[in-house]
């Protein structure tokens, strides 16, 4: 008896501190971090790369469960801003930042940070951040502008190497732009600037202004994942103290209402659709649907937040990091609960229940005593077999759980979730009727 109280007790304890979206994490650093890379979750799920000053680098091989130092050879007097992780190896990186205040440098690693190359030097300059185009083969680095062009370089070496040849922008004016204000998707690219304008090239060689106003500041970019659905295809956000929405790759942005004061820091969204994207700002996370309806998700226990990123295709993989050296992640969780104080012989996925429903639904599954603690998926597909919503994310231990789904924000089909822990899988389906 009392060996089953306390096997209760710890279930209980592990739910409850699991049931928030949010986690904190531990870089094992009290310093301002800059940057955050998430790797591509069809390809590593749980890579990710941090960057911050004092040559600070972090890299996670288990979804920021352990985060370890792997700045080695990078001097201490380099205060690293921004850092981009290779979808084709999640060993190789490269990060960009000012060395001893006035000269913008790269460095490159292929060894998982045992080890970097100083690849760019430039004196008075300061890097904004990179831009993946067709591959991490090929690459725009972007900066602020020095001798009246903007500092754009090209590689297609993974970074190895840089050349600014064909990538001449002149600046206009005394315009300038901000630290990880760079994005790129599907070969595309686009930068912010303090000028009430974002630059966007289709392929890194020519490249259109597009008007914010009356937003001055375009501090932060994000797009859509333009593959996933044909209907959304060209949604972005971008922001500065007030946030504006395109429905067109950026050709228009119209002003939204945004919660929260201050600067707005970063943004990321849900790679698989549009439906449910975050921005930082302050010491708070918010959230809103295909970019409006913003409400407050997160609170961080100290510090303000700096940058929030995520992958750009397949399951939500969101860090959001501080400048205390703290490390916010978005686990994708509602809520977890302990239906049962039995625990289950078998493995079970049960028919979710209401079905039909509108709008929520509850989904049960055991996880049994003959299993041991393993990272649990619990993942809803649409009928095309896209993913739409990640439920649970986390280790469990055996037991009972039900989970809820609020799909207010999905249009009215099939839907299919699977269980996935260990080696066991199970997929249902459910029909979402409004």
């Amino acid at each position: 008896m009392k060996t089953k109280l306390l096997f209760l007790i710890a279930l209980f304890f592990l739910i409850s501190s699991n049931s928030s979206q949010w986690i904190e994490q531990t870089s094992g650093h009290n310093i301002r971090l800059n940057g955050v890379s998430s790797l591509n979750s069809v390809i590593s799920p749980i890579h990710g790369w941090i960057c911050g000053n004092n040559g600070i680098v972090i890299t996670t091989s288990n979804g920021g469960t352990n985060w370890i130092s792997a700045f080695s050879n990078i001097p201490p007097t380099a205060n690293l801003t921004s850092i981009l992780g290779m979808n084709n190896s999640y060993m190789r990186a490269i990060t960009a930042g000012l060395l001893s205040g006035n000269t913008a440098v790269v460095y490159f690693t292929s060894n998982g940070g045992a080890s970097w190359q100083n690849t760019f030097m430039q004196t008075g300059g300061e890097i904004y951040g990179f831009a993946e185009l067709s591959s991490m083969y090929d690459i725009l680095l972007i900066g602020k502008p020095v001798g009246n062009r903007w500092t754009i370089f090209r590689s297609t070496n993974e970074g190895r190497n840089w050349d600014s040849a064909g990538c001449y922008l002149p600046q206009s004016g005394n315009e300038t732009g901000f630290m990880n204000s760079v994005f790129a998707l599907e070969g595309k690219a686009w930068f912010g600037t303090n000028n009430s304008r974002i630059y966007y090239t289709p392929s890194g060689v020519n490249w259109t202004v597009q008007s914010t106003v009356p937003e001055i500041n375009s501090s932060v970019v994000w797009f859509q994942f333009l593959l996933t659905d044909q209907s959304i295809v060209g949604m972005g956000l971008t922001a500065g103290t007030t946030l504006s929405k395109t429905t067109n790759l950026g050709m228009n942005w119209t002003p939204v209402t945004a919660a929260g004061s201050g600067n707005i820091t970063g943004i990321a969204g849900s790679p698989s659709s549009f439906s449910k994207s975050w921005y930082s700002r302050g010491d708070k996370i918010y959230t809103g649907i295909e970019g409006n309806s913003w409400l407050l998700e997160y609170t961080a226990p100290s510090g303000v937040y700096t940058h929030i990123a995520n992958n750009k295709t397949g399951s939500p993989n969101v860090w959001a990091v501080r400048d205390n050296g703290g490390i916010s992640k978005y686990t994708g969780q509602i809520g977890i609960h302990v239906i049962s104080n039995e625990v289950p012989e078998k493995f079970s996925l049960s028919q979710n229940y209401p079905n039909p429903f509108n709008p929520s639904t509850t989904i049960s599954f055991s996880i049994p005593a003959t299993s041991s603690v393993a990272q649990t998926f619990l993942t809803v597909y649409d009928v095309m077999g896209r993913e739409v919503a990640l439920l649970v994310n986390q280790p469990l231990t055996p037991g009972i759980y039900s989970v809820d789904w609020d799909a207010a924000s999905f249009p009215s089909g099939v839907y299919f979730y699977r269980l996935t822990t260990g080696e066991f899988s199970q997929t249902n389906k459910m029909i979402l009727l409004k």
